[in-house]
C-alpha cells in the first residue's frame, strides 16, 4: 500500500532535517576538534531547535556515525571506484591516494573532516582501512610490494596520507604532491624508482 501524499511529504521533511543536522556537524567537526565538539555547536551550525535534534540523534556520537557513513558512501562511489577495472595492485594504490588528496585540494571542509577524525570515526574509518588493506595484500601476493610487516606498511601508508592531507590543507605544497606521495608510498613497498614515477604520474 502506497503512503498518502501527505505522510510522504512528511517524510521527505524529515529526511531533509536529517540531512541537514548531518551536514551541519561535518562541517563542525571539520573545525573542531572531536573531543571539543558539543550537540550546541551542532544545533547551533544547523539553527534547528535542541528538540529537533533529538528527533533524529541522542548523542553527539550518533550524528557523527551517520556523518562517516554519508562520507564512506561518497568514497566508495567518487574515490575507490575509479580503481575497481585496474588490475595492478600498485596502480590502484597509486590511484586511491592521488584521489583522495585531490579530493581534499578540491573540498577543504572535506579534508578537514578526515584528517581530524577520519580514521577513527566507523564506518569511514573501515572503508579506509579496508581499501589500503585490499590493494596491500594483493600486491604482496603478486609479488608487487615485499614488505617486512603488514600493520607497519598499512600505518605508513595511513599516517603519510593524513599528513600530506593536513600539509595541502595548510598550503604548505606544490600542485602534484599527491602523485608526490603515491610515488614515495610506491617506493616504499618496493616499487622501483622508474615505475613508481610513471605509475604514480600516469594520467587518469
Amino acid at each position: 500500500m502506497k503512503p498518502s501524499r501527505r505522510a510522504s511529504i512528511g517524510l521527505e521533511k524529515r529526511e531533509r532535517t536529517r540531512a541537514s543536522l548531518i551536514e551541519a556537524a561535518y562541517r563542525v567537526f571539520a573545525r573542531k576538534e572531536a573531543d571539543a565538539v558539543t550537540i550546541d555547536d551542532i544545533i547551533a551550525e544547523a539553527s534547528v531547535a535542541r528538540g529537533t535534534f533529538y528527533n533524529y540523534f541522542q548523542t553527539r556520537e550518533d550524528v557523527l556515525k551517520a556523518v562517516a557513513a554519508s562520507l564512506s558512501d561518497e568514497m566508495n562511489q567518487k574515490i575507490w571506484a575509479q580503481s575497481v577495472g585496474i588490475d595492478d595492485p600498485a596502480e590502484r594504490m597509486a590511484i586511491a591516494i592521488r584521489q583522495f588528496l585531490h579530493q581534499a585540494i578540491r573540498d577543504s571542509t572535506w579534508g578537514w573532516f578526515i584528517v581530524r577524525i577520519g580514521l577513527v570515526a566507523a564506518p569511514l574509518s573501515e572503508t579506509i582501512e579496508r581499501g589500503v588493506m585490499t590493494d596491500l595484500e594483493a600486491g604482496i601476493r603478486l609479488n608487487r610490494f615485499q614488505v617486512d610487516s603488514v600493520q607497519a606498511a598499512i600505518d605508513l601508508i595511513l599516517g603519510t596520507g593524513l599528513m600530506a592531507m593536513r600539509s595541502i590543507l595548510e598550503g604548505h605544497t606544490p600542485p602534484d604532491h599527491p602523485e608526490q606521495i603515491a610515488k614515495i608510498i610506491l617506493k616504499t613497498l618496493s616499487v622501483a624508482e622508474a615505475e613508481a614515477h610513471a605509475i604514480a604520474f600516469k594520467l587518469l
